[in-house]
């Protein structure tokens, strides 16, 4: 005898919502490693994350940022819709590439001061760090795909970003590396 199981609209979308909260909190429970931290203290030093999305810049290496939600406060059963997600943080560049970098002339790169950064971030930050930027490069890096800045220190050869949603861009290329002519 076979049992035939209907369900009506209601119901669907009543196992819907339980299935994507169940397994929301599922997946930030498997990766949350001091639940009592908030993702705005909790300073991450993996390259991984950074290097995928932020291949043109160049090296990265001893990182520290912070991802996290800047319109969350605590952990909310229902996931937004659309979150917007902020990278924040510092690495260190290859010697001589932050130079290389602000050097580049099409850029126009100028003195800039970066948003304030969050307090976990603080005492990451180079002391006397002379910080250039150019909304040209950012748009470069970027391309419109997410919004982002990037500050540059030669003197200690590092890059402050600050983004959301940041994202691997395909075809942007390194601004410092010759382009071949076609032949």
């Amino acid at each position: 005898m076979t049992v035939s199981i209907s369900l009506s609209r209601r119901n669907w979308i009543l196992l819907g919502g339980l299935t994507v909260v169940g397994g929301g909190t599922g997946i930030y429970a498997a990766t949350d490693d001091d639940p009592s931290r908030t993702d705005r203290e909790r300073v991450r030093t993996d390259t991984a994350p950074l290097r995928r999305r932020f291949t043109s810049i160049g090296q990265l290496s001893d990182p520290h940022w912070l991802g996290f939600n800047p319109n969350r406060h605590g952990r909310e059963s229902v996931p937004e819709p659309d979150p917007q997600i902020r990278v924040v943080g510092i690495a260190r560049l290859p010697a001589g590439r932050a130079a290389a970098v602000v050097g580049l002339t099409a850029y126009g790169f100028s003195p800039g001061v970066p948003e304030p950064a969050p307090k976990a971030l603080e005492k990451f930050l180079p002391e006397h760090a002379r910080w250039l930027t150019s909304p040209r490069y950012d748009r470069h890096i970027t391309q419109a795909v997410y919004r982002g800045r990037f500050h540059f220190d030669p003197g200690t050869n590092s890059v402050y970003f600050d983004t959301v949603n940041p994202e691997f861009v395909p075809g942007v290329m390194d601004p410092t590396e010759p382009v071949e002519p076609p032949v």
